[in-house]
């Protein structure tokens, strides 16, 4: 009824409103009377108009008002009419005729809407369209809105029926979509059969039109590319993918999934709106009311769940009228008489009204103070109407359907047909029905689908359906995660935003009392959070009133008034920024409210924390819906993984990480909090940090758990407490009342503002910042946190899923079994996990120790070094104790650790309050203590910049202190874990292993007794020749000639090298016949036939396999030769490795009686004495077996064990990485003595001091020379040692010793024998890195050799000790014999071990040794310069080539080439002792040399000359290389050169190039002969060594032969003839035509461009003086520009010319600008004048003439012409030619014009005479280029082309020339390989021999009886072969192939 009265008033209004203007508009004077007067009438004339009756059409429409067919019908044909009549209107307007019947301003056009749009235009131009821009935007765009009414109604009237599909039975057979929502407002029985169809005609018709506006929309979008009309694109097509049939279920899946987001989420878009609303533009009250009635819901949903829910509908209606209210408002406002109706109603004042919200804005301003307001009318309005039902079933926590019933329905619900029934909207939107629509949706889907489509939407439905359980999945974990940690997120971030403020405030106390007293005590916590919430909405008020325009700070700030200078102890700067006299005092900044540019940044923090803590209810309350649909209660312990339990723990990395994730800060809670505290006293460094101190040590020295968790209330209760108290520290006394604090005032008590900073104290400068107190509030957090851990885990429920929190001592006491499973055989990565964590980081941990200690320079890191020293000197034995002891000692490195965190703070008092008092007179405390202070604002970095006491800034804080803290708790815990009992178990099992083991010498013995057996034989048979018969009459020379046929008549060697050659053919069968599996898989061929099957793509796909199969390959192959280099390491670990399983598993079974396993060392050794046949190398047995049989090792076992069966297989299955990695450790631990002795000389390299040179040298003379390996002595001596150095570098590291000053340390800076530099005591930055590096290296190997047990630590020969004493000396003497025994007899006994020892495996690393030398050799010649003093800039060729030779050049290579010859004798002899000798002398020499005399000598530091290390590197290999020479001994035999061992190309290759080297073959053979014994003579010796080295080349092209033969009467193939002939001729024309490429080259290619720096012209006649002469320089010598380039070759077109220009760049060509005047003056007499006047008279014709030039050293000759018209000299003549523009200036001698650009370019040069006054005295002569512009006629140019010349480093053999090259290169090179080619047919005979091994094995007995000393052999060998060359017969036999004789037998 309401609707009818508004309706009927409108209507009457209306017709009043035409009346009154038709009234207004023909009676003119009633429209004068009122006029433009803004009076009331004419507001209402200007803004009502009959437009208006529409929208009360469309009003009552929208308002569901009933209406017949008929009227309906009526209703569209009339609002058709009116708008196509006014469109038609609108459409003539435009007219010109229109316009100037009914003007645009007239009545009639405003009262019917007319506007003219477009302006007429000239008749002359009627198609012009000029468009009127006065207009607003809303006129242009109503012709559309119009057009798109009239479109719509007149598809309604097409369709003839307006009612929803769902009011019409449509027939069976035709299926339509059932959700079309559209107003129900017609009855059903209304419609008529004819109606629908009529309907399915006109959706026909509209699908066909939506296809064209699908593609208009994809048009669109593709046309204009952004991310807006990206959306449109995939909206549409998405529906062009659902076309067809079943398109309809896929929509309504999709919306209901829609409408159901909106239900649940529209409400959070209604309260963003509301904060949009609230703060947008200028703050004003009516935006408080918004945001007010915004927080009263917020907090009553917080406080009060169920009264929110009963008045939320109500406080949409009330937030819906309130907007009307305020729309009504503003836009009632803005009428010109209304503000004068407010403010007479109200009293207000227009900027009261303003402040509300009420002002006159412009069209855009109200356009926008209204469309923010009115959508957020629309989205209440939809809440109100559409979400608040839905939303308020799906969050109703009283009704709560379960998930099996919600199950039940689904499945009950898929079996009935779907319906929809009208009106009811809100049910579509549960989300519960909604899940069941879709699965309905989904079904129906498949069968309305049969399509192709219908398969692309099914499979599509499944993919959603796993996306969507995913989603579920996730959005649980999220939810449980939330709901575990959302509280302590608000705490933390309320107290956080308290803490941040710009100053601290009294609003924000409340916030931190609230929180700090809610953490520790659990149960205040949800009113903490309530009230929280209520204390944010008042800040946030308050906030927003003081923005309001009437509040003024100003009319009640104060102002404090200066104190005098004597009655406070601030200083003047320090007042005028003091917070009382700055500025006038704001008291609401005490409170916390201030003034602001934008009301969202300043209140931003504070709604966030609104948000979170509404969100911490939405999380709790959505959490008890979802156990509720669970029908379970919510988890009594706090799990994020229910499922992971102690019990789970050790089934794999991904359990542990979820028990973890699930108990961390139940099993480490306690830690945590320790670092929190740590952390609260690093960033603070002040006074009330020391309680925080205090606190941590009198927990830590409780130590026992159960007493820390009697005194933690009290520490919660005190961290609460002193968290308030530190805020109201930081907030103060209101500044307003201008009271200075007691401190500041002027008293006798020292006081200044760092002093008052550090104590913490409140001050108005120096205010405390209160950002700071946020690490307190974490501690806090985390501390009540552990209390309540405190008070679960003595609960049994925690107990067992959590594990238990105990630090028992000794946890196995009452335990049958060790609760945690054995971990040391790895078999998971989990397990290896635990070997990192349980086994080495007690290792890392002091690692970190040592870094903590070495990277800080004080006293305190002096302590840190000095007990990671004891700890890892100790750390195995201390490890093996009992726990209460290891406990202790790091008990009290844990106590060091805080000691020195504390004291670090108690002395930061110094460090920032009396900086400049120390630096002054307490230098040495600062440098001692290492006092910087850490926190920002004490004092200024610059002032205190002093350079006299530098403060240690890099060394300062606490941060190395605080991750040592953690490292040593962390630790600790693992030793109060039961999986560390395992790592105990272990070392114990070691233990035990060693002592129960055989010593090494009797592996040693056990070894070596073949290659004993093996010398006593060649002694034997040695003694045996001698007592042959003696036959005088045969002289030497007679036995080398007597060589017969009987000689070769009983060889045995046929059968043997038949056989052999018989075991070589047929491995070359088997090995042609195995072919490795993975080039089977991909060779070629296969490879092309696969891809002969594809496309290209295929193809590729193929060989990118192929290519990754070959670096798989690869990867094996490595790890394989790894392995394989590895070998007896890893077997041996392997058999101690089982014996050691046996021992733990011994151990570990503490209550076992009974045990099968003995380790008993005397039955092993029983047992390999009484079967020794048993024990022999076999093939690897199964790998379910232990089979140890190594002898000495252990016994005999056949055992199954599973554990040590799945640790084999663990490793066995590993990916290739890994196993790379794994065979690069055993790799680094099977050689960790290298290593050791590599980083030992590497830091010697890099140090170069005395102090790092004592180990390098016991490297070479002690350890690498002891026999069989170095002692335990050695090792400790080397840790000990470094571990001093270490500690006495420290030491030397502070600052206050006088030779580390900055002064000292820049005047010394490049001193090499700068005292502490030398010595190794020099300050430096990195002075203990590889330092560290060696510790490590040197514990690691020592690690390696306890586990492994390659070194026993308790030997015999180190003992010392005294046999027997006599009875009858007296104390003195035996303690002085003791003494010297002590030191005697442990030496002896060394260097009996290396010069006498009974078992010694000799070796030969000489050829190694050689190449060591021949590297240093090659390092001095090539870097030279690094040994001398002032030869760093030379280098050798430039060097020799000037006759000189370098001092330091010269002894380098002396000494360099005299101890090759020493040690090639050395060896020769076979002479130990001299060996040793002479490796002592080279080891101190050369160190002495490098170390101390070379830096003398070059005045350079060691460590600073590359050239120094790398020989000295190259140097230390050698001294290991002969140490190990040493130690093994010379080999007995010495069977010819290295490199003839093998016969292959590179052995070939090799062998070619060392004969090659000049006198180095000669020399070799003399010496060899000198120094070994043998009966021939020097040329018989050298005939040896030739036909050893034919033979040895003939058998290398043999084997070559054999290894790629050539089947009979096949032709070579190309790619040998092409490859090897072809290089040939290739290299045959390059050697021909060398020197003209390499001429040509080298100057166009790599030449280097040549300026001249002098040109010098002088012009001659004949043989008299000079006529002109002139010298320009570099000033005057310019380069050309490209421009010029350019310009010169587009002046000369002619081809010739361009040829010569294009020979040369633009960087080759100088322009030179010569004076026009002579230089000099013309220096003729009288008669020489009077002749050349007479010679140019008389001459007829061409008179020569010569014209002298240089340029730059070059002298050349220019011949002239035309100087014949010189005929008088009194006045200018013009000389053609004369003067060149273009000169060449080549390499050689005379620099000539350039006649190819002076074709064609003839010039006229004028010549003149000039004198001083016309006196004639002084006579000189001008040249100028005839025609020439005034201003440069005084100037010649000249351009002068300059040839490039070689580059310096070839400037040798440029210098040759062409012909030079050709007769010094060519033809000696072709001489050479004329040698190649000619007279090969003399040498047939004894190169061309088919089997050579019969040749090579004599010689090789010549050596072999040699060596062992049978003379009278060797020469009757030697006869044999002279005879055999000798015998051509007798070398065709020998020379046969086996093989072939035997055929030939056969």
């Amino acid at each position: 009824r309401f609707i009818k009265v508004v309706f009927c008033t409108s209507l009457l209004f209306v017709l009043a409103h035409i009346c009154f203007q038709t009234v207004l508009y023909t009676y003119p004077p009633l429209n004068i009377v009122i006029g433009d007067n803004c009076s009331q009438w004419d507001t209402i004339t200007r803004h009502i108009g009959l437009s208006r009756y529409v929208n009360y059409v469309c009003t009552w429409w929208a308002c569901h008002l009933p209406i017949s067919h008929l009227g309906f019908n009526a209703l569209c044909v009339m609002v058709g009419f009116f708008t196509s009549g006014h469109l038609v209107c609108l459409y003539l307007y435009q007219s010109l005729l229109a316009q100037a019947l009914f003007p645009p301003h007239s009545m009639w056009a405003r009262l019917f809407g007319l506007k003219d749009i477009i302006i007429p235009g000239n008749c002359s131009s009627p198609y012009e369209l000029n468009l009127n821009t006065n207009h607003d935007w809303p006129v242009y765009v109503n012709p559309g809105i119009l057009f798109l009414l009239y479109i719509t109604i007149a598809t309604v009237l097409k369709t003839g029926c307006h009612g929803t599909p769902s009011q019409v039975s449509a027939p069976s057979s035709f299926n339509v979509p059932t959700n079309l929502s559209v107003p129900t407002f017609i009855n059903a029985e209304n419609v008529c059969t004819e109606c629908w169809d009529r309907f399915v005609q006109v959706a026909q018709m509209c699908v066909s039109f939506l296809m064209c506006c699908f593609l208009v929309v994809q048009v669109w979008s593709i046309t204009y590319h952004s991310w807006l009309t990206f959306v449109l694109l995939l909206w549409a097509c998405l529906i062009w993918m659902l076309r067809g049939a079943g398109n309809e279920s896929v929509l309504k899946v999709l919306g209901g999934m829609v409408m159901s987001c909106y239900a649940k989420y529209w409400i959070y878009v209604c309260g963003g709106m509301f904060i949009m609303v609230s703060f947008a533009g200028k703050l004003v009250g009516y935006k408080i009311i918004y945001m007010l009635l915004f927080l009263i819901c917020l907090c009553l949903y917080q406080v009060y769940y169920s009264l929110w829910r009963r008045l939320l509908k109500l406080f949409w209606w009330l937030v819906v009228a309130y907007t009307m209210l305020v729309l009504i408002s503003i836009y009632t406002y803005q009428f010109e008489d209304f503000p004068g109706y407010w403010r007479n109603c109200t009293g207000f004042t227009e900027e009261q009204l303003a402040a509300i919200g009420l002002e006159m804005f412009a069209l855009s301003e109200l356009f926008t103070s209204i469309l923010i307001p009115g959508f957020f009318l629309l989205a209440c309005i939809l809440q109100l109407h559409y979400f608040h039902k839905p939303f308020m079933r799906i969050t109703d926590l009283e009704h709560v359907t379960p998930i099996h019933k919600q199950s039940a329905s689904r499945k009950k619900t898929s079996e009935r047909t779907e319906q929809t029934e009208s009106g009811d909207v809100e049910g579509n939107f549960e989300e519960e029905d909604l899940a069941t629509n879709i699965d309905e949706e989904s079904e129906d889907e498949v069968e309305l689908m049969p399509s192709k489509w219908g398969l692309v939407m099914d499979r599509l439905l499944v993919l959603s359906r796993r996306f969507s359980d995913s989603l579920s999945k996730v959005q649980v974990f999220l939810w449980r995660l939330l709901e575990l940690h959302i509280l302590k997120m608000v705490a933390f971030f309320s107290v956080w935003v308290a803490l941040d403020e710009v100053k601290p405030s009294v609003m924000n106390l409340v916030l931190v009392v609230l929180w700090s007293l809610a953490m520790p005590y659990s149960r205040f916590r949800p009113m903490a959070s309530c009230l929280s919430t209520v204390w944010v909405c008042v800040i946030i008020v308050c906030k927003m009133l003081y923005q309001l325009s009437v509040v003024n700070p100003v009319e009640y700030s104060s102002t404090c008034n200066e104190p005098l200078a004597n009655e406070t102890n601030l200083l003047p700067e320090e007042v005028k920024n003091s917070a009382l006299y700055k500025e006038p005092v704001d008291p609401a900044k005490w409170f916390g409210i201030r003034k602001d540019a934008t009301v969202l940044g300043y209140s931003k923090n504070h709604l966030i924390v609104l948000m979170l803590l509404v969100f911490e209810a939405t999380v709790y309350r959505h959490q008890a819906h979802h156990y509720r649909q669970l029908q379970r209660s919510p988890p009594t312990i706090p799990a994020l993984f229910p499922a992971a339990s102690r019990d789970t723990l050790d089934k794999g990395l991904i359990p542990c990480f979820k028990y973890l994730l699930n108990y961390a800060f139940y099993k480490f809670g306690l830690e945590i909090c320790f670092l929190l505290t740590v952390n609260v006293i690093g960033q603070r460094m002040n006074f009330l940090v020391i309680i925080h101190g205090c606190w941590l040590v009198a927990i830590l020295v409780r130590r026992r758990r159960a007493a820390i968790a009697r005194i933690w209330p009290r520490y919660c209760l005190f961290l609460s407490i002193f968290m308030i108290y530190q805020y109201l520290l930081c907030l103060g006394i209101p500044p307003a009342l201008c009271i200075e604090y007691p401190w500041r005032w002027n008293t006798p008590v020292l006081m200044n503002s760092a002093l008052i900073k550090w104590i913490h104290l409140p001050d108005f400068y120096t205010i405390p910042n209160s950002k700071n107190l946020i690490a307190d509030f974490v501690l806090l957090l985390c501390a009540s946190q552990q209390w309540k851990v405190f008070e679960c885990e003595h609960t049994e429920e925690w107990m067992v899923l959590a594990g238990e929190n105990t630090d028992d001592p000794h946890p196995m006491e009452g335990r049958l079994f060790n609760p945690a499973p054995n971990y040391v055989n790895c078999r998971s990565y989990l397990d290896m996990a635990k070997v990192l964590v349980f086994r080495y980081l007690f290792w890392f941990v002091l690692s970190v120790v040592f870094i903590t200690g070495a990277t800080r320079i004080s006293v305190f890191g002096l302590g840190y070094l000095l007990a990671c020293f004891f700890f890892l000197l100790f750390g195995t034995q201390l490890l093996v104790k009992p726990s209460r002891t290891r406990l202790a000692l790091w008990d009290c490195l844990i106590i060091y650790n805080v000691a020195v965190i504390i004291s670090k703070n108690m002395l930061s008092i110094l460090a920032c309050v009396f900086v400049f008092e120390m630096q002054q007179g307490f230098c040495w405390v600062i440098q001692l203590f290492s006092l910087v202070c850490t926190v920002k604002g004490y004092y200024d970095p610059k002032a205190v910049s002093d350079k006299k006491c530098s403060l240690p800034v890099e060394e300062a804080g606490i941060i190395w202190d605080s991750i040592c803290f953690l490292f040593l708790l962390l630790q600790r815990r693992v030793f109060l874990s039961f999986y560390f009992l395992h790592v105990v178990a272990e070392l114990q099992a070691s233990a035990k292993q060693a002592s129960s083991f055989i010593s090494v010498p009797l592996l040693v013995k056990l070894k070596l007794q073949p290659l004993h057996f093996l010398t006593e034989t060649q002694k034997d048979r040695k003694r045996s020749r001698k007592k042959e018969w003696h036959r005088p009459w045969l002289d030497h020379a007679t036995v080398l000639h007597s060589g017969e046929y009987y000689l070769f008549e009983s060889d045995s060697e046929d059968e043997e090298e038949l056989q052999s050659e018989e075991q070589k053919f047929l491995r070359t069968i088997i090995k042609s016949f195995t072919v490795p599996p993975l080039l089977l898989c991909s060779s070629p061929s296969l490879l092309l036939c696969a891809a002969g099957h594809g496309e290209m793509v295929q193809r590729i796909l193929d060989i990118l396999r192929f290519l990754w199969a070959i670096i798989l390959a690869m990867v094996d192959g490595l790890t394989q030769w790894l392995n394989l280099l590895t070998k007896q390491y890893r077997e041996t670990s392997t058999v101690l490795c089982n014996e050691r399983y046996f021992i733990m598993h011994k151990i570990e079974q503490v209550n076992t009686k009974t045990d099968t396993f003995n380790p008993n060392p005397a039955a092993a050794w029983s047992l390999y004495q009484s079967h020794p046949n048993n024990i022999t190398d076999t093939p690897e047995q199964p790998a379910t077996q232990i089979d140890c049989c190594d002898a000495p090792f252990s016994v005999c076992r056949h055992f199954f064990i599973e554990e040590l069966e799945q640790s084999r297989d663990f490793y066995t299955n590993q990916n290739r990485l890994l196993k790379l990695l794994f065979a690069l450790y055993n790799l680094l631990a099977a050689n960790s003595e290298l290593v050791c002795y590599f980083i030992i000389v590497l830091n010697n390299v890099v140090s170069a001091s005395v102090i790092s040179l004592l180990l390098p040298i016991l490297v070479f003379l002690w350890a690498m020379l002891s026999v069989p390996r170095p002692t335990k002595r050695f090792w400790m001596t080397a840790i000990v040692y470094t571990e001093v150095m270490v500690v006495v570098k420290y030491l030397f590291q502070f600052g206050f010793f006088p030779w580390n000053s900055v002064y000292e340390m820049t005047l010394n800076e490049d001193k090499p024998f700068f005292p502490p530099r030398i010595l190794g005591l020099e300050k430096t930055d990195n002075y203990i890195r590889y330092d560290l590096l060696q510790l490590l290296v040197l514990f690691f190997h020592r690690s390696l050799l306890m586990v492994s047990q390659y070194l026993q630590w308790k030997e015999k020969e180190e003992e010392g000790r005294v046999s027997s004493t006599s009875i009858g000396f007296n104390v003195c003497h035996l303690v002085l014999l003791c003494s010297i025994q002590s030191v005697y007899r442990p030496a002896q006994g060394f260097f009996r071990s290396i010069l006498h020892a009974e078992y010694r495996a000799a070796t030969d690393v000489y050829a190694l040794m050689f190449l060591t030398d021949v590297i240093d050799f090659i390092v001095i010649v090539f870097g030279f310069w690094a040994f001398g003093k002032h030869s760093a800039a030379a280098d050798i060729a430039s060097t020799l080539s000037e006759d000189q030779v370098p001092e330091a050049f010269l002894v380098m290579l002396l000494i360099q080439f005299s101890t090759m010859i020493i040690d090639r004798a050395l060896y020769l002899r076979k002479a130990v002792l001299g060996k040793l000798i002479f490796q002592v002398i080279l080891v101190f020499g050369i160190h002495l040399w490098m170390f101390f005399i070379l830096p003398a000598v070059t005045e350079r530091k060691f460590n600073q000359n590359f050239v120094a290390q790398l020989w000295y590197f190259v140097k230390c290999i050698y001294f290991g290389l002969s140490a190990y020479q040493i130690r093994c001994g010379y080999p007995t035999r010495i069977l010819g050169n290295f490199l003839t061992k093998k016969y292959n190309h590179l052995n070939l290759f090799l062998f070619q190039g060392f004969r090659l080297v000049p006198f180095l073959v000669e020399l070799r053979a003399v010496m060899d002969w000198v120094w070994t014994d043998t009966t021939l003579s020097l040329s018989n010796w050298m005939c040896v060594e030739d036909i050893y080295a034919n033979i040895f080349i003939i058998k290398c092209s043999r084997e070559t032969e054999k290894k790629y033969p050539q089947p009979k009467g096949q032709k070579k193939k190309k790619i040998v003839k092409y490859g090897m002939g072809g290089l040939i001729i290739f290299f045959l024309i390059c050697i021909i035509w060398f020197p003209l490429l390499f001429i040509s080259l080298v100057r166009s290619v790599v030449g280097v461009v040549n300026h001249p720096i002098d040109v010098t012209v002088t012009v001659k006649l004949g043989g008299y003086e000079p006529l002109f002469t002139m010298s320009v320089q570099q000033q005057s010598i310019k380069a050309f520009t490209e421009t010029e380039y350019d310009k010169l070759t587009k002046k000369f077109g002619d081809n010739v010319a361009m040829q010569f220009i294009t020979l040369y760049n633009y960087e080759d060509i100088v322009k030179a600008q010569i004076e026009g005047s002579s230089g000099s003056v013309w220096r003729i007499s009288p008669p020489s004048r009077k002749e050349v006047i007479k010679e140019l008279l008389a001459c007829v014709g061409v008179f020569s003439g010569r014209m002298f030039m240089q340029i730059d050293v070059l002298c050349v000759y220019l011949i002239l012409t035309g100087l014949s018209y010189i005929a008088s000299f009194l006045f200018t003549r013009l000389v053609p030619n004369m003067f060149p523009n273009y000169i060449r200036a080549p390499n050689g001698a005379e620099a000539k014009p350039v006649s190819q650009l002076q074709k064609g370019q003839s010039s006229q040069t004028e010549i003149s005479e000039r004198s001083l006054n016309g006196s004639g005295n002084q006579e000189w002569w001008d040249i100028a280029i005839a025609g020439c512009d005034p201003s440069s006629c005084g100037v010649l140019s000249m351009v002068i082309f300059n040839d490039k010349v070689s580059p310096p480093s070839l400037g040798f053999l440029a210098g040759y020339g062409i012909m030079g090259l050709y007769v010094s290169v060519v033809l000696v090179i072709g001489k050479f390989v004329r040698g190649f080619f000619s007279e090969i047919s003399h040498s047939i005979m004894f190169e061309e021999l088919p089997c050579v091994d019969r040749i090579l094995k004599l010689c090789t007995d010549i050596f072999l009886v040699r060596e062992t000393g049978e003379l009278e052999l060797e020469e009757e060998l030697y006869s044999k072969l002279i005879f055999l060359y000798r015998s051509p017969e007798t070398m065709i036999k020998w020379t046969r192939d086996i093989h072939s004789q035997d055929q030939d037998r056969y």
